[in-house]
């Protein structure tokens, strides 16, 4: 395999680089290996263009069956790539607008008062413009546009005049996958970045394996097609292998070079070089950028208040957000005047099994100073993350409410050095009772092998686990999932996630993230010693 500048890159594509597929496990036990070759002259890829969406376009102007075929030179190839679009027969001296078909990707949730329950993936068809073109006075065009960052597998390119379809041509995208680097000590960061990821079930999802151990599910379903993550270098000093997999329902799909779907680029894998282990790194936690979390409005529906209630004044928590135990102000203004107030905390109670509902805590008193303005310093209850309210009653009437959101916090690993198949502790703080932030999916050594659910405990998930593997570094992380989804496999076109798995995408890439939860990936590890 080839490396440039520490950068490993598979491609796929038709009649270009050809990755072997994978043996069977049968054949590989007998022996059976397999080549592989790595591009090192990466495509630059570069952002869609800023043609507006096509909504409401009329119905074509040309049955489909008699559209005029348009040649797209190359074919096949990545986001960012030159093509040239040419066809004939066309409306002679006409302008046609080059447009893509594509689809707008989007978790679909439903948000109740006790609870947020995940749907499904969902891809609503549009078509976005790649430029403009002028037919020549004998019906010819030409022109030479850029691919954009998409979703991958084929799309169609349509032309239009005149508001009507004219001519059809099309492009397809193949998946690609990129490492860097390919080797450091233990807890180094891989860089993973997928590009080319599809909308239907088995080109939409992926899976990432170390050393043959299942890690977690790979999406990007709001990113277009590109999924970026980092997993971090574990086990001894020597070679460990990395692959990103064709997956369907979460879970790799180990012999799809055998299924009716073979033709899309399946397995792509680097041997990481472990140069050293310099002993257990820092704690950490790895948030989603500030852009990847939707700023929701203050009357936005949330789990406690789906819609304000008339009459009720809107107040304000700031900061909004938070651990358990911080402090937080709250503001209200326009009630009346210098008049005694009760503050509590809307959460919920119960447990998956039992069922729940939403719960009012009391908070505290406050009286109102004598231009009806409110201001009160509240330390934020030590229980259930997630979206909460805070409700101001006047007597038994609620007369203002406002918004708060706990964070996930890290509180300990313990010990931190540990000795062979002895006991050890992680707890983390602040999780919800909801199927999109109730829980983590726990990995050891970039191994998956459960999860775990903070609802019953109040917000607390206190990890109990052994100290396995040889005396060194060993990594724990845990990642965000859905606990549940709501459809079922009858009845349905394509097959539901299995659910609880690591979201290893999950800081760009999440149902959570539109409904305003700010979910990170807890990156902890042990020292275990003789």
């Amino acid at each position: 395999m080839a490396t440039t500048q520490n950068r490993f890159r598979l491609r796929r594509a038709v009649g270009a680089v050809v990755i072997t597929t994978i043996c069977s496990l049968v054949i590989a036990l007998q022996g059976c290996s397999s080549s592989s070759k790595a591009s090192t002259a990466p495509a630059q890829a570069t952002n869609p263009p800023s043609g507006a969406t096509v909504a409401g376009m009329t119905s074509p102007t040309v049955a489909p069956a008699d559209l005029k075929l348009m040649k797209v030179q190359p074919d096949t190839g990545h986001s960012g790539d030159q093509i040239t679009i040419s066809g004939d027969g066309l409306p002679a001296g006409k302008q046609a607008e080059l447009l893509w078909a594509t689809s707008e990707g989007k978790y679909v949730t439903e948000v109740a008062p006790a609870d947020v329950k995940y749907i499904d993936r969902s891809f609503q068809k549009k078509r976005i413009s790649l430029g403009k073109a002028q037919v020549d006075a004998q019906g010819r065009l030409s022109g030479t546009f850029t691919i954009p960052d998409d979703y991958g597998e084929t799309h169609d390119i349509y032309a239009v005049v005149d508001g009507g379809d004219v001519a059809r041509g099309g492009f397809r995208i193949m998946r690609e996958v990129t490492f860097t680097p390919t080797s450091g000590p233990v807890g180094t960061p891989i860089n993973i970045k997928v590009t080319g990821m599809g909308v239907q079930s088995f080109e939409s999802t992926m899976a990432t394996l170390y050393d043959h151990h299942y890690m977690g599910m790979v999406t990007a379903v709001k990113t277009r097609g590109t999924a970026t993550y980092q997993i971090r270098a574990a086990g001894p000093v020597g070679p460990h292998i990395v692959e990103v997999i064709g997956a369907a329902t979460a879970v790799p799909y180990l012999n799809n070079w055998q299924s009716p779907t073979k033709n899309i680029p399946w397995e792509f894998r680097i041997n990481f070089m472990v140069t050293e282990d310099k002993g257990a790194p820092p704690n950490t936690i790895d948030w989603p950028e500030a852009s990847a979390v939707a700023q929701l409005a203050p009357d936005a529906p949330r789990t406690g208040r789906l819609t304000p209630d008339a009459g009720v004044k809107q107040g304000t928590m700031q900061p909004a957000n938070g651990p358990i135990l911080a402090h937080s102000t709250l503001s209200v203004s326009g009630l009346a005047p210098n008049t005694d107030m009760t503050l509590t905390w809307v959460t919920a109670a119960g447990s998956d099994v039992n069922g729940w509902g939403a719960a009012d805590v009391p908070l505290t008193k406050a009286k109102t100073a004598a231009d009806g303005s409110l201001k009160v310093d509240i330390e934020i209850p030590d229980g259930l993350g997630g979206w909460h309210v805070v409700k101001v009653l006047q007597g038994d009437k609620k007369v203002a409410d406002a918004v708060y959101r706990i964070d996930r916090s890290f509180v300990a690993v313990a010990p931190k050095q540990v000795k062979q198949g002895e006991p050890f502790e992680v707890q983390v703080k602040g999780f919800g009772w909801t199927q999109v932030d109730n829980g983590v999916a726990v990995t050891y050594d970039n191994s998956y092998f459960g999860f775990a659910c903070g609802f019953g405990t109040g917000g607390d998930i206190t990890l109990k686990l052994m100290a396995a593997g040889a005396p060194g570094t060993h990594l724990i992380d845990l990642y965000p999932m859905i606990y549940q989804g709501a459809r079922g496999l009858q009845g349905t076109a394509k097959p539901p996630w299995i659910y609880q798995m690591p979201f290893l995408t999950a800081l760009k890439d999440f149902p959570a993230l539109d409904l305003g939860y700010n979910l990170p990936i807890f990156r902890l590890a042990v020292e275990v010693v003789p």
